[in-house]
Parts: structure tokens; C-alpha cells; sequence
């Protein structure tokens, strides 16, 4: 299959940096020391697909709320076992932090993938106490963490959303490898597109994005950000200086990460 060079550049493969192996193998490496540190509860069932499990770690700390974070992966690869790392710092900040896995395409079209992921929320009211949820997502995972934090819900209560470098128009995705297995075209792509349908009274979110990826990523970022403010939504949005797709994610554990500030502080609320 051919695919549009510009839009195979920017999407995939103008994404990729050579420093990722290493820093993959450096975060491998917390998630085992999260694992074994953290003692959390893993594999918690919110459904009945084998995907619909998540990982719950727990603050020793006054918990002032729970993140939820939703993986990257373009709704068809990774696992939240991946991405464990970012939980011992926000504990720490106390937070309870969940990590979610969500049914992947080709099994799933990305607006089943966004319904079956709503039911971990439903989940976490009771695992959490009703907590505050705030929404956390990464590239794919951004627009899952959107499209549930516009949903309105009366079974728990969502205080906010961070994206960290989303997709929310998924038009440009059609003509690239990754739609093989998501099966768009104009029509469910547009309809899986929450640019296009931002709603008034959504919760307050920032939205992030590193000076490093390309054009394409930092627009999406921009506009998402414009259309949430154009409905009268709270919100910001950041450059994060010298990080790419991945080592963005890094600004979520160390102790003066812009998006560790962000959740500890409440300074995006």
C-alpha cells in the first residue's frame, strides 16, 4: 500500500528518534521498580473483554485524587504495564494513580476502543472512594482521556484532563500504515475526530505537546486547545522545551517536570 509521504512523516515515522531505544530500556526499568515497590493491585477487571483491566497504585499519602492514564499506541499497540513508571511519583505527590488497558484495533473501531475504555471510570468511583479523576493521556491515549472527559457522567466525577501530545483530528490518519489495522475513512474518521465537537462545560484540561515533535503533532495540540477555549472550556496549553513524543513523559516523574507540577499543584484547575 502506498501512503502520503507527508503524513507518514509526520504521524510515524518523522516522530521517531534515535534516543529512544535507550530512554525505552531506562523507563523498562522503572516499571519493574514500580512493580515490586509499589505493591500494586494489578489486573483489575472494569469489563468483560480480556483488555478491560487496569493497574491500581495506591498513595501512602493524604490522597487528594486519582489519575487516570490512558496509553499511547494509535488504539492498536502497548500496554499499560509499559508505562508504570509515571505511578511512584504521583503517589508520592498523593495521587492513586490507574493505569488503564483498553481493546485495541482491529478488534475494536476507535469509537467502540473510547466506549469500552468509559467503563473504567464507572470502575474507579468504587476502587477509589470517589475520588476527583483526572484524565491522563498520551498520543492515542489524549484522545481517549478527551473524548471521556466530554462525555458527562453522573457515576464519578471528573476534575480535569491532561493531554500530552494528542491526535484529536484523526483525518490526516487515513492515508498512513496505522489506518491497515484502524479502517478509516472520511466519514469515521470525522465522526472519531473530537476536534469537531468540543462541548461547553467540560472540565478544565491542559494540553501538551514537545517543542521536538513535528509540525503535525504540535498543531493538533494548538488547535485542540483553541477549539476547547472557543466553547467557553478552562484550559492551557504548553510547549514543553527540548522533549519529543516519549521523553515528554519524563516531565511527569521528575520532581520539577512541568506536568508533575501541573497535577501536584492544580496550577492548570
Amino acid at each position: 500500500m502506498n501512503f502520503a509521504a507527508a503524513n507518514q512523516f509526520e504521524y510515524i515515522d518523522g516522530q521517531l528518534r534515535s534516543s529512544h531505544p535507550p530512554l525505552f530500556d531506562y523507563f523498562e526499568a522503572q516499571n519493574v521498580r514500580a512493580a515490586e515497590a509499589g505493591r500494586p493491585e494489578l489486573d483489575l477487571s472494569y469489563g468483560p473483554d480480556p483488555r478491560q483491566t487496569l493497574d491500581l497504585f495506591r498513595t501512602p499519602e493524604e490522597r487528594k485524587g486519582a489519575v487516570v492514564y490512558f496509553h499511547a499506541g494509535y488504539w492498536q499497540s502497548r500496554d499499560k504495564s509499559g508505562f508504570r513508571f509515571i505511578a511512584p511519583p504521583l503517589t508520592a505527590d498523593g495521587f492513586d494513580v490507574a493505569l488503564i488497558n483498553y481493546p485495541l484495533s482491529p478488534q475494536m473501531g476507535v469509537g467502540e476502543i473510547v466506549t469500552a475504555a468509559s467503563a473504567s471510570l464507572t470502575a474507579l468511583a468504587a476502587f477509589t472512594g470517589n475520588a476527583p479523576l483526572l484524565l491522563v493521556g498520551h498520543s492515542a491515549g489524549a484522545h481517549i482521556a478527551v473524548e471521556l472527559g466530554m462525555a458527562a457522567r453522573a457515576d464519578c466525577t471528573v476534575a480535569g484532563l491532561m493531554s500530552i501530545s494528542g491526535v484529536f483530528d484523526l483525518a490526516p490518519l487515513i492515508n498512513t500504515s496505522v489506518n491497515e489495522r484502524l479502517a478509516l475513512d472520511a466519514a469515521t474518521a470525522r465522526a472519531a475526530s473530537p476536534l469537531h465537537r468540543v462541548v461547553s462545560g467540560a472540565p478544565p484540561a491542559l494540553f501538551a505537546v514537545g517543542a521536538l515533535e513535528t509540525k503535525a503533532f504540535r498543531d493538533q495540540s494548538g488547535e485542540m486547545f483553541a477549539a476547547w477555549a472557543a466553547a467557553g472550556n478552562a484550559g492551557r496549553h504548553i510547549t514543553v522545551p527540548n522533549a519529543d513524543h516519549f521523553s515528554i513523559l519524563t516531565e511527569l516523574c521528575r520532581e520539577d517536570g512541568v506536568l508533575r507540577a501541573a497535577i501536584r499543584d492544580f496550577s492548570w484547575l
